[in-house]
């Protein structure tokens, strides 16, 4: 699937060189192909799509993820979000967390879904504008605290079954992978069947070991990824409010205008014209620098860079 795009990263360093994370930003509708190791996506703007083996699936603003590789992110048609990746093998990742002092045990960082702080967010764009090759300790001060947005994915391993921390990792990773592929394919039914294969367990064994470590059945888990689905579509698409709840996966018209505003407080009519309504205001208002600015002098001009080399980086 990946094999004409296969670019390993670390590959281009010299021998005997510092370790150091590719990172990347991107605002518009390129790719960004990566190959074995783990990258960390943040999506800055709109929504930015992830492609795995196991499928694909979007990622909106604010929202970062640990996804191993091989992957491909890229945006949705006709779209131009703006979102980030720091990617590296797992050499460089345990480089980066032993210079920070983490123990040996756990220099690592498993893929899974991870909440920061809107400073650690606004780092971590200023990590990825720098757009080439960056040394892991500096990449990962600058999100500060490392504990802070890694201690819910660590939770999560404790909670999986096996003796050492080893067995509860690779369990974990592929939890991780059968969550992903019932994320990628959440509109195509319950593919909990395939999911469970991906993870070596029986579907019932599966479904308890899901809600034991993630906190949610794979059910409700579907079910609030066809409802983000759901919400995309109302607000990009032309389909008729029945249509999109088809779409998105749900079994009738019904079931998905019930769902959708036990989820949402509205129905998905009403959400659609109040989406329709934000847009129009905001086509309605004049593009910046539209009417001719005021001479201003040299003294009140900021000093704002949109790039900011390392020099400028926020402090950890």
């Amino acid at each position: 699937m990946f094999a004409s795009h296969h670019a390993p990263s670390g590959t281009s360093r010299p021998p005997g060189a510092a370790a150091a994370f590719e990172c990347r930003y991107q605002a518009g509708s390129a790719d960004w192909i990566g190959g074995p190791g783990l990258a960390l996506v943040a999506g800055f703007e709109g929504i930015t799509r992830i492609r795995t083996a196991e499928g694909q699936w979007s990622l909106a603003a604010g929202q970062v993820q640990a996804v191993e590789g091989p992957l491909v992110v890229f945006a949705d048609r006709g779209d131009r979000p703006a979102w980030g990746v720091v990617a590296g093998t797992a050499a460089e990742w345990g480089t980066a967390l032993g210079e920070l002092g983490i123990p040996a045990a756990r220099r690592f960082v498993p893929p899974g879904e991870y909440r920061l702080e809107p400073v650690q967010l606004d780092r971590l764009r200023a990590l990825c504008l720098l757009a080439g090759r960056v040394s892991t300790h500096r990449a990962l001060g600058i999100l500060d605290d490392f504990g802070r947005w890694h201690r819910t994915v660590l939770e999560q391993i404790d909670r999986c079954p096996g003796r050492s921390l080893g067995q509860r990792r690779r369990v974990h990773a592929r939890l991780q992978r059968a969550r992903n592929l019932l994320r990628a394919r959440c509109t195509q039914g319950y593919p909990t069947r395939h999911a469970a294969s991906v993870v070596g367990y029986t579907v019932g064994h599966f479904q308890r070991i899901f809600h034991r470590v993630f906190g949610e059945t794979v059910q409700g888990f579907v079910l609030r990824q066809r409802l983000e689905v759901a919400r995309h579509l109302l607000e990009t698409s032309q389909l008729s409010v029945g249509d999109v709840g088809l779409a998105a996966g749900f079994e009738s018209r019904w079931a998905f205008a019930r769902q959708f505003r036990h989820r949402f407080g509205a129905t998905a009519g009403a959400f659609r014209r109040n989406a329709l309504a934000c847009a129009d205001a905001t086509a309605q208002r004049p593009p910046p620098g539209s009417a001719p600015a005021a001479p201003r002098t040299a003294a009140r001009v900021p000093n704002v860079s949109r790039y900011p080399d390392d020099a400028r980086l926020p402090a950890a």
